[in-house]
């Protein structure tokens, strides 16, 4: 795994970095999460099941897939990859997803995307190409900062990778299956000589993450106690359908589990969460909005 040969070669993978732990399944809850403005069409032209919003006028160019935050409708409007798992990048190569590079940005003055066409050959073991593994920089450069790999999780040549490391969480592990797709049913995403049946994996939106309270502010506001408030939960597959990961990551959040302290006072104050949820970008975070993010569950009760 050592030898590397410099082959561009096009691969529908995708990564989405950051350590997380995942929680089951996501809810039609979230559509508190964004302000969603009611529809003004026809119920016969609306999906039954998804919340959705007219275009502003100078966003006329998102795709369909914004107007909701129902995690089923969102799962019918994204494509599958061989196995049956969501296939963030060909998501983002179709335009099912227009993901801005940075917070507040509008459609129309994105950034171009970071083509970096460097992909890697890494021959397997034995004498055929069956377990050859394919890593593809242009893939992974579209959605991530070069530093949220290296050099933390990747040295920039020579790194040995495993199967068994990757498995047990490290390197592409640390991403793969937390908010990216699994590992074990995304075989041939990484080695395309590998034919395994289709279908037969779920189409789960991973990345949903649990924030652990912090004991010394278990208090929003003077006489305030929120220590009954349920936990804070992340869906992000609702912040990855409108950015980019390198949005936040690792400018605003280390993607890595525990690094990050994140206390009401500073996303009122606009650090942190706040430096989007402020009112115009989204709905600002602070009392009275408490029940947009501590929710009690994220279970979907009608996903595959």
């Amino acid at each position: 795994m050592s030898h590397v040969s410099h082959k561009v070669k096009r691969c529908a993978s995708v990564i989405i970095l950051g350590t997380w732990a995942a929680a089951s399944g996501c809810s039609s809850v979230l559509r508190t999460f964004f302000d969603v403005p009611a529809s003004t069409s026809s119920p016969s032209a609306r999906a039954p099941e998804a919340a959705r919003a007219e275009i502003p006028a100078d966003e006329t160019t998102k795709p369909p897939i914004e107007l909701t935050l129902h995690a089923d409708s969102a799962r019918a409007m994204l494509p599958r990859d061989r196995a049956g798992g969501i296939d963030w990048m060909s998501a983002l190569r179709t335009g099912v997803v227009k993901p801005r590079g940075s917070i507040g940005s509008r459609m129309s003055d994105a950034p171009a995307p970071f083509d970096f066409n460097f992909d890697f050959h890494f021959p397997g073991p034995g004498p055929d190409s069956t377990f050859d593994a394919y890593f593809p920089h242009s893939a992974h450069t579209q959605w991530v900062a070069c530093l949220q790999c290296h050099g933390r999780i990747f040295r920039y040549r020579g790194t040995p990778i495993r199967m068994h490391q990757v498995l047990s969480g490290q390197y592409c592990g640390e991403c793969h299956g937390k908010v990216s797709f699994p590992v074990l049913t995304g075989c041939d995403r990484c080695h395309p000589a590998l034919k395994l049946p289709e279908g037969w994996a779920k189409p789960d939106l991973i990345g949903d993450i649990v924030l652990r309270r912090a004991p010394p502010d278990s208090s929003y506001a003077s006489g305030v106690a929120v220590d009954s408030l349920p936990p804070a939960r992340f869906p992000h597959w609702v912040h990855r359908i409108r950015y980019k990961c390198s949005a936040c990551h690792i400018g605003i959040f280390e993607p890595r589990a525990g690094a990050n302290v994140i206390r009401m006072k500073d996303i009122t104050e606009g650090r942190s969460c706040g430096a989007c949820h402020n009112g115009k970008t989204a709905f600002r975070a602070g009392f009275g909005e408490c029940q947009r993010c501590h929710v009690k569950e994220l279970v979907d009760a009608t996903s595959p």
